[in-house]
């Protein structure tokens, strides 16, 4: 139903304006409510917050229809078109009521051909109007949501790793949407074990940056009982696929560092395989068993296998966004330019050697479009004899 105000002193224009509408008010499409002066109008609209169209007079006693355009265009929540009623000739007063935000006027004696096409037009008007408010408040309201679930997104990501110990774990995350797929993870197991994984979930959006947060905080519960990598994904994935409507699956690397001997188990579901730099810039891909991506079957298992780093040696992690970054030219910065740049980071000296790596990934992108979550984590065994974690 449509709500119509009409603001006149004249006693003959309501019932020949509920005459013209009869129809339609029968029909339950049209509500009408008369005002005398602009005084009456705005006290029936805040009664009724919903009018959709005002047609006022100009001269009424205490309050013109033009200081009754001036306090409509001043409230934001109103979103009722108007319509003058003029004098024919009053080309002032018409131009007066435009400026204060009229949709259009009508002139006396009343036409209602022409009456009927300008209320008409003005309601379609005021329909698309609130249809783009409408729009634009769903839009933000998404835009909030989306900013609430990338904060809690960030917050559950490990925090800075405590210096001085043998091992220094660092960690990078850049989303392509507002949410990301992807996550990482140092996890504290007992003095002598500290957990690391990296992980991608396919596809992008809300979904996959749940998935990902709840593969997550799960392998967070699980790893402190199962020390054994493998065991530890076998029994994630079991807890995932037996929730899985959306069939999303995560590939992903977990590995366990010994910190006294530098040993590393590790358990690959689908995940690219890491890479292991030492101080002379020699970088090698660790191999083993590759299992399927967790999710997807739930009696899948996974095969540990290990390595064990020499003092200075690193465990370099990434996910396919990293070696998929592409510039304007369409080509991807790719594994082999991956491998020379950390070839020369490693030759460097491997501190920071992430953010070094990502400045060098920018500048190849350049300013093309981040398509795809960008994370990766390293790991650098300095020795056990450099001192332990607090």
């Amino acid at each position: 139903m449509v709500n119509i105000l009409v603001v006149d002193d004249e006693v003959d224009v309501e019932p020949m304006i509920r005459q013209r509408f009869r129809r339609e008010i029968r029909a339950g499409r049209v509500q009408l409510h008369f005002a005398h002066d602009g005084i009456d109008a705005l006290e029936i609209m805040e009664k009724t917050p919903d009018i959709a169209l005002v047609i006022t007079d100009i001269k009424m006693p205490r309050m013109d229809g033009l200081t009754l355009l001036e306090r409509l265009a001043d409230r934001s929540d109103i979103m009722a078109k108007s319509i003058i009623v003029s004098a024919y000739g009053d080309i002032a007063n018409i131009r007066a009521g435009m400026n204060r935000g009229a949709f259009d006027f009508i002139t006396k004696p009343i036409s209602f051909e022409d009456l009927d096409l300008t209320i008409k037009r003005a309601l379609d008007k005021g329909r698309m109007e609130r249809l783009a408010r409408d729009a634009h408040l769903r839009v933000l309201e998404v835009q909030k949501e989306f900013e609430w679930a990338r904060r809690v997104q960030r917050g559950i990501l490990p925090r800075p790793w405590p210096k001085g110990g043998p091992e220094e774990l660092t960690g990078f995350m850049q989303s392509a949407q507002e949410v990301a797929g992807d996550s990482y993870d140092f996890i504290p197991i007992d003095d002598d074990h500290v957990g690391f994984a990296i992980a991608d979930v396919a596809g992008k959006g809300i979904a996959a940056a749940m998935m990902a947060s709840i593969t997550h905080a799960l392998l967070r519960a699980l790893a402190n009982d199962f020390l054994d990598p493998a065991e530890c994904l076998g029994r994630l994935n079991r807890l995932l696929t037996a929730h899985n409507p959306e069939m999303l699956f995560v590939t992903m690397l977990y590995g366990v560092l010994n910190r006294r001997t530098g040993v590393i188990s590790y358990a690959n579901a689908g995940h690219p395989w890491p890479l292991r730099l030492n101080a002379s810039g020699e970088v090698t891909t660790l191999s083993g068993k590759t299992g399927i991506p967790v999710g997807i079957k739930e009696s899948a298992v996974w095969t540990s296998s290990m390595v064990t780093l020499q003092p200075g040696e690193g465990l370099f992690l990434y996910t396919d966004g990293l070696t998929e970054t592409s510039n304007a030219a369409g080509e991807w910065f790719g594994a082999e330019r991956m491998t020379e740049r950390l070839q020369g980071l490693a030759t460097a000296g491997m501190g920071g050697l992430i953010p070094q790596l990502i400045a060098s990934l920018d500048e190849f992108r350049g300013k093309a479009a981040v398509l795809d979550d960008i994370t990766c984590l390293f790991l650098h065994w300095r020795g056990c004899g450099e001192g332990s974690r607090t």
